[in-house]
């Protein structure tokens, strides 16, 4: 079995024992993007699902709150239990209680047993998020880990894309427990890997774990001021996206391909304008990659006046146009707030990774609820105001920690 171990972790390691950063940063992504799968690839077989499994389609959309509700306790809970225990001994549960959930679903004939089996899946699965960032945050170096942040950041993108048209193709060729199946092949194929990469930051182990403990460490970050603006940049952006995703296409679109495609247009253009990222992040710097970003919600914010004064009927074209230079300035945007959140709490910043989560899952769910009441210019505009206080958070923190800093390398050089 050893042996086994150790050949299959030789995809992500080199001879030696030492980290590939390529295959390790494409190994992350990939395991990202199967998680974020789970939560949409059998949306296409619901129909059947809700036969099979004797309920209704209404019914149905219970899998999706128990998915969401399992992944915030995960999430919320793997960030301080990594910070004592250390990254293996939370992952390697945590792939084995993902496997047993969706082997669970894999075999359900009823809905309660369903819904339970996605709550445990989603809770274990959550946790590779978490443990993606720490990794990242403690074995690659600044310039490297810029690059393999907005990398990782392709995970939800991608999964939104491709995972419905998976869950068709199993359900065509199988039936929908075949999705399943595969999702539980590839959490044992993860945990193998996940067991062969080295943990090289030693941590703080506390013989109990309790929630004083918990408590503590949120604490820490959440008092960090410069941390909660960059870790609530992220969620402003995906939460202007999901007004736009959950509302608009529905509104200029008549059929399901074409609200597939209205919604899928700007999520190609997040993963282009991504390694546009990490190009600029490589050759030239993180800076430069900010204010790429800034400078296309610039235009975003002009185009929005424009169409605000002088096309007050917005069409599909603007609509998709608008949605198409968030996502870009969004690629480069986001990463950048995600390392600088965790900079700013580097003593935790497993908990820093499970906090920027959390107020991105809160402030998605709070706008996909508040995006339902209103028509389509409104819901724009409101996604409009998200994505500029977003914007200006970024600038007006960036500028304070930069004078912060040179007071402090002044009081330096005259000690």
């Amino acid at each position: 079995m050893k042996h086994i171990i150790e050949k299959f972790g030789s995809i992500v390691l080199r001879r030696g024992g030492e980290l590939s950063n390529r295959r390790m940063a494409v190994f992350l992504l990939l395991m990202n993007v199967i998680t974020s799968a789970s939560v949409s690839i059998y949306i296409p077989s619901m129909k059947q699902m809700a036969i099979d499994l004797q309920t209704t389609n209404e019914m149905m959309q219970m899998t999706i709150v128990a998915h969401l509700i399992g992944e915030f306790f995960g999430r919320a809970l793997s960030g301080p239990l990594i910070n004592f225990r250390g990254i293996k001994s939370i992952i390697i549960p945590a792939l084995i209680l993902s496997a047993v959930g969706h082997f669970g679903c894999c075999v359900s004939t009823g809905l309660p047993l369903f819904i339970c089996m996605r709550f445990t899946q989603a809770i274990g699965a959550s946790v590779i998020y978490i443990v993606s960032l720490s990794i990242i945050n403690d074995l690659f170096n600044e310039k490297e880990k810029a690059g393999v942040v907005g990398l990782l950041e392709l995970y939800q993108p991608v999964a939104w894309i491709i995972s419905p048209f998976v869950g068709a193709l199993f359900a065509e060729v199988g039936n929908w427990r075949l999705s399943f199946f595969v999702l539980m092949i590839t959490q044992i194929v993860g945990l193998i890997l996940f067991y062969s990469c080295p943990e090289k930051k030693k941590r703080k182990v506390q013989s109990k774990f309790s929630v004083k403990n918990l408590m503590k460490d949120y604490k820490i970050v959440l008092k960090n001021s410069y941390f909660v603006i960059y870790a609530l940049i992220p969620g402003l952006f995906a939460g202007g996206y999901m007004i736009f995703a959950t509302s608009c296409p529905f509104i200029f679109a008549n059929n399901s391909a074409d609200i597939a495609l209205f919604s899928a247009i700007p999520l190609l253009f997040y993963v282009i304008c991504t390694f546009v990222y990490r190009y600029v992040v490589k050759h030239y710097s993180l800076r430069l990659s900010k204010w790429l970003g800034i400078i296309a919600y610039l235009i975003f914010g002009i185009y929005v006046f424009y169409l605000t004064v002088y096309q007050p009927n917005w069409n599909a074209f603007a609509l998709l146009g608008l949605m198409c230079i968030q996502c870009v300035g969004s690629a480069f945007l986001v990463p950048v707030s995600v390392l600088k959140a965790l900079e700013s709490a580097s003593e935790v910043a497993s908990v820093g990774a499970s906090t920027v989560v959390v107020f991105r899952n809160i402030i998605m769910s709070i706008c996909i609820a508040i995006s339902a009441e209103f028509s389509g210019n409104i819901v724009t505009i409101m996604a409009c105001v998200f994505m500029t206080v977003a914007t200006i958070l970024m600038l007006v923190t960036t500028r304070r920690v930069m004078k912060i800093r040179k007071k402090k390398q002044q009081k330096n050089l005259q000690q």
